[in-house]
């Protein structure tokens, strides 16, 4: 399956386990299949997406409109990137905090790829007041234009065929049909407000899940489960909505290294409403889940 470095660089990316969840869709996709994707953050799943039509949503609007200028004038990107790299080399670290201040009352997306690439560990961070606030990573001067622009491209030509729009995910799934496929992402229930100022609706996620279910859709979802000795809300989704359920290494959290409170490994829960091929051969469970099988 195909996979890009990440050009957005965004909290949970999927890119360390996108080639291991691709390859637990069915295979019965059709022509008129179209994948959806409502949580769409560093988009490590597009590239390798099962269909060729697609649909990537997100509330976050800068977001969304960084990655429409991704597809549609990808060198108008690396350019502003460009300037903002060269003056930071030449004048230093301020200029990181006056992008950062442009783009609270602007909200430019150009200037969030700058600040994704720029900021202590990648982590987008919002305040209450819904502007950005981590601070400058010193010790990185961001990825080199060069590198920047030539990404850019290849993600331009990835995503031919979808279509990005600034929606809440249950607008972005309203049109999902039987036999379409959605990669569900949701925020981490433990951290509720960290994008945006307001807590998360899990159990208006449930009810959409649910009517993905009745349509015959197909999804999966990656949610929570275990960082270092801590369990986060193992058994928050109704059992009444998977199939399967079993937990998927996904290397350490960028949270406790930014707290410098510990480097944890996660492991993250992976819920399916569908029985994946070759189970036996990915030693996932066959029937209902095991909660400490891990992959």
């Amino acid at each position: 399956m195909k996979t890009l470095m990440p050009v957005i660089k965004w909290p949970g990316s999927k890119r360390p386990i996108a080639t291991q969840l691709h390859a637990l869709w069915p295979s019965s996709r059709t022509p008129e299949s179209t994948y959806f994707e409502p949580f769409i953050g560093s988009g490590a799943m597009l590239p390798g997406r099962p269909c060729v039509r697609a649909v990537a949503g997100d509330v976050i609007g800068p977001l969304i409109d960084l990655w429409n200028a991704i597809v549609d004038r990808p060198d108008d990107v690396a350019d502003h990137y460009t300037s903002i790299w060269d003056k930071r080399q030449a004048t230093g670290h301020t200029v990181f905090y006056d992008v950062r201040d442009r783009f609270n009352e602007h909200y430019d997306p150009l200037d969030l790829m700058v600040l994704s690439r720029m900021c202590v560990n990648g982590l987008i961070r919002f305040n209450k007041s819904g502007e950005f606030n981590n601070s400058l990573h010193h010790t990185r001067p961001g990825i080199k234009p060069e590198t920047l622009r030539s990404l850019l491209h290849a993600w331009a030509r990835a995503l031919g065929n979808v279509d990005f729009l600034e929606s809440d995910f249950e607008d972005t799934l309203a049109p999902a049909k039987k036999g379409d496929f959605v990669f569900l992402d949701p925020p981490y229930l433990g951290t509720r407000g960290r994008y945006k100022p307001i807590a998360f609706d899990f159990d208006r996620l449930w009810r959409v899940v649910e009517e993905l279910n009745e349509k015959g859709v197909f999804w999966i979802m990656t949610l929570d489960g275990k960082a270092g000795s801590r369990e986060y809300n193992s058994n928050a989704v109704p059992e009444s909505l998977f199939a399967n359920k079993f937990l998927i290494n996904t290397g350490n959290s960028p949270f406790t290294r930014l707290m410098n409170t510990s480097i944890d490994s996660v492991r993250e829960a992976v819920y399916l409403n569908f029985d994946p091929p070759g189970q036996r051969m990915l030693g996932l469970p066959e029937n209902r889940p095991q909660p400490e099988q891990s992959v």
